[in-house]
């Protein structure tokens, strides 16, 4: 049936099944992990709620967030990296607390991945930081956090539990998106098809690599527009459709701010389209955004104060040179981001090519009109993406900044399937760049580290060719030096690197 409607039993049963496999394989590279430090906030804003109550994080609660100097023998100041409070450092009889107390050990600022706020310890006075990225990703491990610290895990002092955690979670959001992506494209064609998206988009693309593995902002923000489009095609009840889909992309903005523009096209979709479901909509998506701002301007003194702008102009200057955040041209980012050879979404999941063409086929056949604003969020997204001063997402793997666009191009892919398939020539060309996909994600899974391509050894002095710097940019465009290639050329060294990255 071509009609979205109800789910039956049996949708419902292929619905766990599709869930169950996705978990599993999205769980199958744990004894791996490889831990992303920009998630870092992430995976920790929960146990500061537990503990202090808060979504801000102190020098004295997490150490290893912050820089700390002690003096050397010489008397010049050495860094020092502190895990944990009761950590006993090699060569001391005492913990890392008491030179604290002592007054050997001195704060000297936090990671890149915190900013300042305006707000103190009341208890202490110690100074406040925030994540760069916002809370609300964090928080969707409270659950299983308040789980884990009722059986005795203190995450402060485990880190790999935390860690652990945070994979869970991530994974668990990622394969309840994919039942999404399965449950909505069963209303526009077979159960067949249907399955053969939902897997494509499970296993062919940087979903898998990237949101499934760690609790990125984009992980939740995945979850929460899958749902969002679901709700639109799938929900009948008008009050029941607008208010899923308000609470889903208000909640994803939450996650990743860019995703409100999103928001604002679903409102004037419905504005035009929809009406009866755009009263339920506004007041399902009002209580988070005020949440969001009410969080700005607690912590960074004005509503619309965001972490993420204010840490960026700072990675900006040390990237660029400049400290404009949208300073790419337009059409850089987009030629990075859609098809070069170290980030290129086209590159790494050109299967998703069929998405383009089903962009098209929407605005023609009456059939698939309900996808038709699909198109428009996909251009919401990616043009913030592009213009962003590292187009190229720092140390990543594949299209990352543009990774939460997926769940949308997956589901424009069902209107060119119909024509891709029934023809011989082009269904073997489907299937090509599908098992390429898949190949490319099982790499990413398995095999790389952010550490390895990204700032390759490139002679015996120690020089790392850092992605990151001006000098060394052009390697995201060379079929020579590319991040797939430098995987299944040195996939021994890579793994290497991958399980045990202080040597590298």
């Amino acid at each position: 049936m071509l009609k979205a409607e109800g789910m039956t039993l049996t949708e419902t049963r292929v619905a766990f099944a599709i869930f169950a496999a996705a978990l599993l394989v999205y769980l199958s590279n744990a004894s791996s992990l490889a831990p992303e430090p920009d998630t870092v906030p992430n995976v920790y804003v929960s146990a500061s709620v537990l503990g202090d109550g808060d979504l801000a994080f102190s020098p004295f609660e997490a150490p290893f967030m912050f820089l700390w100097t002690a003096k050397g023998r010489s008397g010049e100041d050495v860094r020092l990296n502190v895990g944990y409070w009761t950590q006993v450092p090699p060569g001391s009889l005492k913990s890392y607390a008491q030179h604290y107390e002592e007054g050997r050990l001195k704060f000297a600022g936090s990671m890149y991945y915190l900013v300042p706020t305006v707000r103190e310890r009341a208890q202490t006075g110690e100074p406040l930081f925030a994540g760069t990225f916002g809370p609300m990703a964090g928080l969707t491990i409270l659950p299983l956090a308040a789980l884990a610290r009722l059986g005795g895990v203190s995450f402060w002092e485990d880190p790999a539990a935390a860690w652990l955690l945070a994979k869970l979670t991530a994974a668990l959001l990622t394969a309840a998106s994919v039942v999404l992506i399965y449950l909505s494209a069963v209303g526009f064609a077979t159960r067949a098809r249907a399955l053969l998206v939902a897997g494509a988009y499970a296993f062919g693309t940087c979903v898998w690599t990237i949101s499934s593995q760690s609790l990125w902002q984009q992980t939740p923000e995945i979850f929460f527009l899958s749902l969002a489009m679901f709700a639109l095609v799938r929900v009948q009840a008008p009050w029941w459709r607008g208010a899923l889909a308000g609470f889903a992309l208000s909640a994803a903005a939450a996650c990743r701010p860019t995703a409100a523009l999103v928001g604002a096209v679903v409102l004037a979709w419905l504005a035009f389209s929809d009406r009866r479901a755009l009263p339920a909509f506004v007041l399902a998506a009002v209580p988070l955004a005020a949440g969001v701002l009410a969080y700005n301007a607690f912590y960074f003194g004005a509503p619309l104060d965001f972490g993420q702008l204010a840490a960026g102009e700072r990675v900006a200057q040390f990237k660029t040179g400049s400290a404009q955040l949208w300073q790419t041209p337009l059409w850089l980012g987009a030629a990075g981001l859609l098809a070069s050879p170290s980030r290129g979404l086209l590159i790494y999941s050109p299967f998703l090519g069929a998405a383009f063409a089903g962009a098209v086929l929407v605005w023609r056949d009456p059939r698939y009109r309900q996808l038709r604003l699909l198109s428009v969020a996909v251009a919401a997204l990616w043009a913030p993406a592009f213009v962003w001063f590292d187009w190229w997402g720092g140390w990543a793997y594949g299209y990352r900044p543009i990774v939460d666009s997926v769940p949308l191009l997956a589901l424009l892919c069902l209107p060119a399937l119909e024509w891709l398939l029934e023809r011989p020539a082009w269904r073997a060309v489907f299937v090509a760049t599908l098992a390429w996909s898949v190949l490319v994600q099982v790499l990413g899974v398995f095999i790389y580290s952010p550490w390895g391509w990204n700032t390759k050894l490139i002679d015996g002095n120690g020089t790392r060719a850092n992605v990151d710097l001006p000098e060394y940019r052009h390697r995201l465009w060379s079929f020579r030096d590319w991040q797939i290639g430098y995987l299944i050329a040195n996939w021994r060294e890579a793994r290497a690197e991958r399980s045990n990255p202080v040597a590298y």
